[in-house]
């Protein structure tokens, strides 16, 4: 039931919250402007900074990104679904506000089995940032999430995130190699073994 009334409001191009293996998220509908703006809005974050999106595999990101490098390749064999997020080169088209006006999306694969549920649910992207204003301690619960919006997020899914304390790993994979972009759950070290 929950899910249902999670992906109801995401067609509607409202904004939900739900709990990931790192902290909770607030997604919307990638590919709906309005509601891209109105997460922006509500989280204070600039726009040049871009968002995450939470695919369900590998498969999903066609469409999203160009064919991902070898390098690329061997860091989701080994680390998705798991809290590292890949910022490759995106495919012409995509909305400013999900590239930062770059030409790069950050892509992951979570490996929290309520965000995998969410995804065969709503059957496509969706994005995630984490459920905290710019800046802010991300919120960990459901009523962390209702005490900070209690009504502009329409649904809010149960659950608590996972043991991890750090969001996802966020790296550029490129021809020189892997640039840490943000540090995370997964060491960065780690990382460069592959």
């Amino acid at each position: 039931m929950p899910l249902t009334k999670a992906v109801t409001a995401l067609r509607q191009g409202r904004i939900i919250a739900y709990p990931t293996e790192t902290v909770f998220g607030l997604g919307v509908d990638p590919f709906c402007g309005t509601a891209l703006e109105a997460l922006l809005r509500l989280k204070r974050r600039h726009s040049a900074k871009g968002v995450i999106l939470l695919v369900r595999d590998v498969a999903q990101l066609a469409g999203l990104v160009q064919p991902p490098s070898a390098a690329a390749q061997r860091l989701m064999a080994h680390f998705w679904p798991g809290p590292l997020t890949l910022v490759l080169p995106a495919l012409p088209g995509l909305s400013p506000l999900l590239t930062g006006g770059g030409d790069h999306l950050a892509v992951r694969v979570s490996s929290s089995p309520r965000v995998a549920a969410l995804l065969r649910a709503w059957g496509g992207p969706l994005v995630s940032t984490s459920a905290n204003p710019s800046g802010g301690e991300p919120a960990r619960d459901a009523a962390g999430v209702r005490s900070l919006w209690p009504e502009e997020v329409a649904v809010v899914l149960p659950g608590r995130c996972a043991a991890l304390q750090l969001p996802s790993t966020v790296v550029r994979v490129g021809e020189g190699g892997v640039t840490l972009l943000r540090p995370g759950a997964i060491p960065l070290a780690t990382i460069q073994t592959l």
